[in-house]
């Protein structure tokens, strides 16, 4: 039953793990070159742009997902009116926010930059006006051109990046008086900015890349004012529980630089991106199986398909974490600066942290396939006030400066909102057997317990005690794992 779902998934993880594998890469050199309060700069710029593309986003990528399985639906008309949605918004946001970019400058605490956030607009609009062409590659099964498009983009990036932090500063291959764009760059903003200036140019490449299906499918005459209502009521609960998202996701980051400073912020930063492990294994599994839950939803046998997914999503996360939590020293050296090492000790409780996220977000389908999404608008409410409740102890605390609390904040609230949708969802969808909860309570039981060990062990100990962990898995589970490796 997983010979397909197994093929586009390796597909698609080809082309989301080569350019995180780059991002990483230049994770240890972004930390060797730039100052704990230039890389606070820099994380801060994304966190807040988040916050924006999940509004601007209007919940569509999920929503089309949605309404081409629908019967009553032509999928031209349903991606035309999710298409011209999506650019109008976003061009409203683009206009207003380049008129007004002094405020936004000032507010933001960005006086002295305003460039950052002209190029981070920038960023925003192609960025967003891609999420509904992504999501068509994605629906048509087109895994290699989804694949060549995050390859192609990350290599120009990378390429620019590279050339301005080295070959353009040291005048090397090419001579400077020819490269006016670089020229014009680096007279208006600094390394931190360049990054940014090259995060424009791949946002560029992207809208390039993907504008043939703008071409070859949307039609404004396809349109349908009635159909974009409908999509709209589907997917504003989403819109706002991916900002619920955005906000626990970000909101520590953005509190620490303000309230304790960019050097304490530039280190949580850095560790918290090394924690995001866990979200780049989240991300690779939704890729092939987000579509693939959609197609299942008619099915008779389709609590059995997701009960089952979800499950080996479990199984595999809790290998991941041990995996990277049980080797951190190793890699901390291999990617960020020491300087930054002082915020390790956030990793394990983010890592499983987003390890409750991922689980949360398999079990959302449960919501999803009954036109629901207000229910994970609600679930991610209760998310985002634990989250405030964290951070403002935090804030009273500040003389402290005990970055530990957001990150338990973090944690704490991905745990309440995956134990309230299981407990909703063993009522109306999912229904795990006594025995597989009790599996699941004890994996990561043993995977927390093994970790925490093995932060206090040698080296070679280590290994031993790992080896004995995955070997105990795979024989209390080789049945399942032996169906998942004959796949069909």
């Amino acid at each position: 039953m997983y010979k397909k779902l197994a093929i586009q998934t390796i597909i698609y993880s080809i082309g989301l793990i080569f350019p995180k594998i780059v991002n990483y890469f230049f994770l240890k050199i972004f930390t060797e070159f730039l100052k704990r309060e230039e890389f606070s700069l820099y994380t801060d710029m994304y966190s807040l742009s988040f916050l924006i593309i999940g509004f601007l986003s209007l919940g569509l990528e999920n929503t089309y997902f949605r309404f081409i399985y629908k019967k009553n639906y032509n999928k031209k008309v349903v991606f035309s009116t999710g298409i011209i949605m999506q650019l109008l918004i976003t061009s409203i946001f683009f206009i207003i926010s380049t008129f007004l970019i002094n405020e936004i400058s000032d507010i933001s605490g960005y006086k002295n930059h305003p460039e950052y956030l002209s190029m981070f607009f920038l960023i925003i609009f192609f960025d967003t006006i891609c999420i509904l062409p992504m999501a068509w590659l994605r629906v048509n099964n087109k895994a290699i051109y989804y694949a060549s498009v995050n390859v192609i983009n990350i290599l120009i990036q990378s390429f620019f990046i590279i050339y301005m932090f080295y070959c353009y500063k040291n005048n090397l291959f090419f001579n400077k008086s020819y490269f006016y764009v670089f020229n014009f760059v680096n007279s208006i903003t600094d390394k931190t900015g360049s990054i940014f200036f090259s995060n424009v140019i791949s946002s560029v490449t992207n809208l390039f890349l993907v504008f043939p299906i703008l071409l070859k499918e949307v039609r404004i005459k396809k349109f349908n004012k009635i159909l974009a209502k409908k999509m709209l009521n589907y997917g504003i609960p989403i819109m706002l529980g991916t900002i619920a998202f955005s906000i626990n996701e970000n909101m520590d980051k953005v509190l620490i630089k303000r309230w304790i400073s960019d050097e304490i912020n530039g280190a949580y930063s850095a560790c918290y991106k090394i924690a995001s492990f866990m979200s780049l294994y989240i991300r690779i599994f939704r890729l092939g199986i987000e579509p693939f839950f959609f197609k299942k939803s008619l099915d008779s046998n389709a609590r059995y398909y997701y009960e089952e997914i979800t499950y080996i999503f479990i199984l595999l996360g809790l290998i991941f974490y041990v995996l990277i939590c049980g080797n951190l020293s190793i890699f901390m050296k291999l990617l960020i600066d020491e300087k930054y090492h002082i915020a390790i000790s956030i990793i394990p409780i983010i890592m499983m942290g987003n390890l409750f996220l991922g689980i949360y977000n398999n079990l959302s389908i449960s919501y999803k396939i009954i036109d629901k999404p207000i229910i994970g608008t609600y679930i991610s409410l209760i998310g985002v006030l634990i989250t405030f409740l964290f951070n403002i102890i935090f804030i009273i605390n500040i003389s402290n400066k005990n970055f530990m609390i957001p990150a338990w904040g973090t944690f704490t609230s991905y745990g309440c909102m995956l134990f309230t949708l299981f407990i909703w969802g063993k009522g109306n969808f999912l229904n795990f057997c006594r025995k597989k909860t009790k599996n699941i309570i004890f994996y990561f039981i043993f995977s927390i317990f093994l970790v925490f060990i093995t932060n206090k062990n040698k080296f070679e100990l280590n290994i031993i005690l790992q080896f004995l962990y995955f070997l105990t898995i795979f024989l209390l589970e080789r049945r399942r794992f032996i169906n998942l490796i004959k796949i069909k």
